[in-house]
């Protein structure tokens, strides 16, 4: 069995097991549950030998992924005969880093939310939706996952378009880590003004940097007693 993942995607491993069945309501156990290693440099290709027998339903059952909080697969591909060696997978070219938006659909964690404005908002490419903190509860966070380290210099930060989210300002700052443990203060502390006039967007720059994590945390707010962002955007430059 080959089990893959799109080749430009980033190295996560997956931990799954194998079972098969004759008449799909048994399964008995093909290959015990296991970390798979997806690696850009071997095609995201993962090889899974397996018991020979005969065999209708074969079930890929995934209890955990490092990449991304869901299972992941682009190609299950069964082979039959006398050897459970498939055919070599070709590893795909290299691949430029990424442009754009590195944080668009990234994992992102917060301090805190309030009913349903939670932080995936901020990374869902949709400005009308967004992340709101709890009240009252100053300083608030949102921390997004870049997957892989980046050079990075620029952030950009929307509140939804619509004239009925008047002016305010936020008082924010912009950190940065490697780790995800340890974190350096990329852009201090300060009021930045989100104004319907000029698209309630701000964009802070700041050095450029190599991180994986980068935090934005929010101290005040002019407009609401939380922090407020309906998209989190990272640029390299």
């Amino acid at each position: 069995m080959v089990l893959k993942l799109p080749s430009g995607w980033e190295q996560r491993t997956q931990t799954l097991s194998v079972l098969g069945s004759t008449d799909g309501s048994s399964y008995s156990t093909l290959a015990s549950s296991a970390g798979r290693v997806f690696a850009p440099g071997t095609g995201n290709a993962v090889s899974i030998g397996l018991p020979s027998g005969d065999r209708r339903y074969l079930r890929v059952t995934v209890t955990g992924n490092t990449g991304w909080p869901a299972a992941q697969l682009s190609e299950v591909e069964v082979y039959g005969g006398t050897t459970t060696t498939p055919p070599p997978t070709t590893p795909p070219p290299t691949t430029p880093p990424p442009s754009g938006n590195l944080a668009a659909g990234r994992s992102i964690t917060e301090t805190s939310h309030s009913d349903v404005y939670a932080a995936p908002n901020v990374v869902d490419g949709n400005p009308n939706t967004y992340w709101e903190s709890a009240n009252n509860a100053f300083p608030q966070s949102l921390t997004v996952d870049l997957g892989a380290d980046r050079s990075v210099s620029r952030v950009v930060l929307k509140l939804p378009p619509s004239s009925a989210w008047q002016t305010r300002t936020q008082t924010l700052a912009v950190l940065g880590s490697t780790t995800g443990s340890t974190f350096t203060t990329l852009k201090a502390s300060a009021g930045y003004t989100f104004n319907p006039a000029s698209g309630n967007t701000v964009t802070v720059t700041f050095t450029a940097t190599t991180q994986r994590y980068l935090r934005l945390t929010v101290t005040g707010n002019s407009g609401w007693p939380a922090g407020q962002l309906s998209e989190f955007e990272v640029y390299s430059s």
